[in-house]
């Protein structure tokens, strides 16, 4: 769109004014979150720039000279923390996915697939980030790039411990002659065994997280249960 369009000029023109340390930064921020929304660097870099601007425009217009500096950083950086976000579940959502798709991906090789093909059949027929991330890597080797490099280009991309353990292994494997199919049963039973502990460790952690709840919301209402027939009754006998 125009719009879109004219955010990304805006972010072009802008880009050679900020540290590289925070280009950098976001650009590899950008790449693990996704690219949300089609989204690319110049075009963060303008929402950035206007958003700040307009903050710290509409509060210098009643005079408020200190509050529009504040707002201008607050608001150049809230796109961040919404990249950010968007970042941690994508990976989340990928961490959850591996051990599925490492299944997927056994049955394939089991069934007389080769390791290229048996990536391209299970990025044809699921969907999510880890998929999406899968369809890449399978552009890469089809584009000429050597399966090794697009496996570590999928590691560092997606930015999870499991998915760098994966390709690690794969390409130990390959180097080494194991059977494709050995290798991701492996994998795949380490990768469950990955996701129950998580699971249970976030089940422990759950008593600690609701004990702050439960304190502030029932300990006052019973104390008023007890406490308060007992105080009638005291106002009562007086």
């Amino acid at each position: 769109s125009q719009l879109a369009g004219l955010m990304r000029q805006l972010g072009r023109s802008t880009r050679r004014a900020l540290p590289n340390s925070l280009v950098d930064g976001l650009e590899v921020n950008l790449v693990q979150a996704g690219h949300p929304h089609g989204l690319d660097l110049p075009r963060l870099l303008g929402i950035k720039i206007t958003l700040a601007a307009l903050g710290a425009l509409a509060l210098l217009v009643y005079g408020q000279i200190l509050l529009a500096v504040v707002a201008a950083v607050v608001l150049f950086f809230l796109p961040d923390y919404w990249v950010l976000t968007v970042r941690d579940d994508r990976q989340s959502r990928v961490r959850a996915d591996t051990a599925d798709v490492i299944d997927q991906m056994t049955i394939c090789v089991e069934a007389g697939l080769g390791l290229d093909a048996a990536i391209a059949r299970v990025a044809a027929t699921t969907e999510g980030p880890l998929t999406d991330e899968l369809r890449r890597t399978m552009s890469d080797i089809r584009a000429g790039v050597p399966r090794a490099q697009a496996l570590r280009a999928l590691a560092d991309r997606a930015q999870v411990a499991e998915i760098r353990q994966l390709v690690t292994a794969l390409l130990q494997a390959q180097k080494h002659g194991v059977p494709m199919a050995e290798t991701l049963r492996v994998q795949s039973s380490q990768m469950r065994l990955k996701r129950t502990q998580r699971t249970e460790e976030k089940a422990a952690k759950l008593t600690v997280k609701m004990l702050f709840p439960i304190i502030l919301c029932f300990v006052p209402v019973f104390m008023i249960v007890i406490l308060v027939p007992s105080l009638i009754n005291i106002s009562q006998a007086i």
